[in-house]
């Protein structure tokens, strides 16, 4: 849904990582043990930007369910 604003502080490759996931649907994976959302990015972003089974974690109140 938007950005946290915690991304400014990452560095450039996964700031355009979550750029890039911004507005797009993902499926949540699950919930890590701080209470972040774990979204499956793999399929649109391992052949974009590289790597094996990528996930990006975020706070709910970033991800919206009506996409």
């Amino acid at each position: 849904m938007k950005l946290p604003p915690w991304v400014a502080q990452l560095p450039g490759e996964s700031q355009r990582v979550f750029e890039f996931c911004v507005g797009r649907a993902f499926p949540i994976a699950g919930i890590d043990q701080h209470g972040l959302l774990v979204l499956d990015v793999s399929q649109d972003v391992d052949p974009r930007f590289g790597g094996f089974m990528n996930d990006i974690r975020v706070e709910p109140e970033f991800v919206s369910e009506d996409l």
